[in-house]
């Protein structure tokens, strides 16, 4: 009996969850199709961007290689659909012609990325970045595609060619390269108190895309193999732990033979391996604490030596860092400060005959000290050491009479020091004058020291200093700006100054401001030992907007420099050209 009350409670229950589920269904349908219609009313096609076209005019009484004419086409179209939006972009420029020889990548490019909600493509000439271990922003043509729905899962894929195939034509400037297609995707799972993320990335150069093989060149068909796992934590509110670990596997060259080729690693399992395949890895991680006017925060990092990967333009390897670093806010947020300390080394293999190892640190302030003075200043401190790697056999066959003969440098120390000040001061602020004043200071040193002495050479030093003052006029749309600049330096035992002022004046005609104009000149001198030199230049600028949405620009410079110095031309003279239109709708 209790049963079968259970049964029809329950059974009540169900029919009244149901019936209440789909009166809500039915107001959401309701909603929806009411929505649908006020979004279907709206104006459904929209389109905005812009294009411009420059002209670069050259001439020179000296010849120098530059060409006389270069022209540069660039333009942004974004097309809206609804909730579809479609941005196109082109670069296009006779640059890359003028060259007179050949290289791996193009200088016109075109890029379509259309966007659904949470869904973007990547169409043509597109780059992408994964991490900076795997692939990061390497420019590629093909195709891309970055989900990102409201769920954890994201996912973010790429496919396309990253060379495209050049035959070494006998120009010593061309830049041969093999066909090289590349293929990636970076997986992520993001909750609130953690994200983990999964990266591969592969690419494989086409060996039969050169009808000659380029080996004089170092030109190898290479493939690569890069697998990546990444990581952030929240252990606590205020508490982040970080890091990611890389495997590459390198084969530098597909048509050695597979005799005494080793599987080593994680991505060198999914790879046919041969004699020149290599493996590297690079990891890092770190600590994060947010605290209440500032955070603190320690990072390790670590890349094998020979690290590298076919995703990117550049890696740094073979070194290890430890770095600390910090941020506070104090009185009342009147003022940043930010440092952060770091020690650096190579050698971690131990096959270099020297090792390096350097500390870092930099430290940073701004200081709003009130509404008309604003104070930065920033220094930075490099200090590198190396130490040399003797060979003690060397010196128990030498002769023992050369012994007391003076020795390499085992001992060498090299500091570089980095301070920057600025200070900028508003003197008035009204509707009839405007004056500001900055004034600039920088110093770089570096010194060389070899057993604790600093030999001849072996300290540089250089001194910048710049005084700005503008004075505006905003009833008659006038500005007048002014500085003087002054830079010493002492290398390799020698002394130079530059110095000299500058003066530009920006004016604007017509109504609504259509026509803005400047003119402005400069005149500086290069003084040492060996030579004195004179530049001066003269500069003419104009922007002329007939329309709302249409603009036209010139800029003209003339440049004029002497020299008592013995060469060839000790008189240069030399005009640049720019004319360009720009268009945005």
């Amino acid at each position: 009996m209790m049963k079968k009350i259970y049964i029809r409670s329950f059974m009540l229950s169900l029919f009244v969850s149901a019936s209440a589920m789909y009166q809500a269904q039915e107001v959401d349908l309701e909603n929806l199709g009411k929505r649908t219609m006020e979004e279907l009313k709206k104006n459904p096609f929209k389109i905005s961007g812009g294009v411009s076209a420059n002209s670069v005019f050259y001439s020179s009484n000296v010849y120098n290689g530059r060409a006389p004419f270069t022209y540069f086409l660039n333009g942004n179209l974004n097309l809206g659909l609804y909730k579809w939006s479609m941005p196109i972009s082109y670069s296009l420029t006779n640059q890359g012609s003028q060259l007179g020889y050949q290289v791996p990548f193009k200088f016109n490019r075109i890029s379509i990325a259309p966007k659904y909600k949470w869904i973007k493509a990547y169409i043509g000439d597109a780059n992408m970045t994964f991490s900076p271990y795997t692939f990061n922003g390497l420019l590629f043509t093909g195709a891309g595609l970055e989900l990102n729905p409201n769920i954890p899962l994201k996912v973010a894929l790429m496919t396309g060619r990253l060379n495209k195939a050049i035959e070494d034509d006998g120009n010593p400037n061309t830049i041969p390269a093999y066909k090289r297609m590349g293929y990636g995707a970076h997986l992520k799972w993001e909750q609130e108190r953690y994200k983990v993320g999964l990266i591969g990335f592969y690419a494989k150069d086409d060996v039969g895309s050169l009808s000659a093989a380029p080996d004089v060149k170092g030109v190898l068909p290479q493939e690569n193999l890069v697998l990546s796992m990444t990581g952030s934590f929240m252990i606590d509110k205020n508490l982040e732990v970080f890091g990611e670990y890389a495997n590459t596997a390198l084969v530098n060259d597909l048509r050695a033979t597979s005799s005494g080729a080793e599987k080593k690693g994680l991505a060198a399992r999914f790879l046919s391996p041969n004699s020149s395949m290599e493996n590297y890895s690079a990891y890092n991680g770190g600590v994060n604490l947010k605290l209440k006017k500032g955070m603190v925060g320690v990072k390790y990092e670590r890349i094998d030596p020979g690290y590298k990967t076919l995703g990117a333009y550049y890696f740094n390897n073979d070194l290890e860092n430890i770095t600390l670093n910090s941020s506070f806010t104090l009185l009342k947020d009147r003022l940043a400060l930010s440092a952060n300390i770091g020690r650096q080394r190579d050698n971690l293999d131990n096959q270099k005959f020297k090792q390096t190892s350097r500390w870092v640190g930099a430290v940073n302030a701004n200081l709003k000290a009130s509404d008309k003075l604003m104070v930065t200043a920033s220094y930075s401190n490099f200090t590198m050491f190396t130490n040399k790697q003797l060979n003690q056999f060397n010196t128990i066959n030498n002769n023992p009479l050369l012994i007391q003969q003076p020795k390499d440098s085992i001992d060498y120390k090299q500091i570089s020091q980095n301070t920057n000040i600025n200070v900028n001061y508003i003197i008035s602020s009204s509707k009839e004058k405007v004056q500001n004043i900055n004034i600039n200071y920088s110093l770089n040193e570096m010194v060389n020291r070899e057993n604790g002495i600093v030999r001849k050479g072996g300290l540089s030093r250089f001194h910048n200093a710049n005084v700005n003052y503008t004075l505006g006029f905003p009833e008659r749309k006038m500005n007048i700006a002014t500085s003087v600049n002054f830079t010493h330096m002492y290398a390799a035992s020698q002394k130079s100054n530059i110095w000299g002022p500058a003066l530009t004046v920006t004016k604007a005609f017509l109504k609504e401001d259509k026509l803005k104009t400047s003119i402005g000149a400069s005149y500086n001198h290069s003084g040492s030992s060996t030579a004195n030199i004179n530049v001066m230049n003269f500069r003419l600028g104009a922007n002329y907007m007939p329309w709302k949405k249409h603009s036209f620009d010139l800029a003209f410079i003339q440049m004029f420099r002497n020299t008592d110095q013995a060469v060839e031309n000790p008189n240069l003279n030399e005009m640049t050209c720019t004319v360009g239109y720009n268009y945005s709708f």
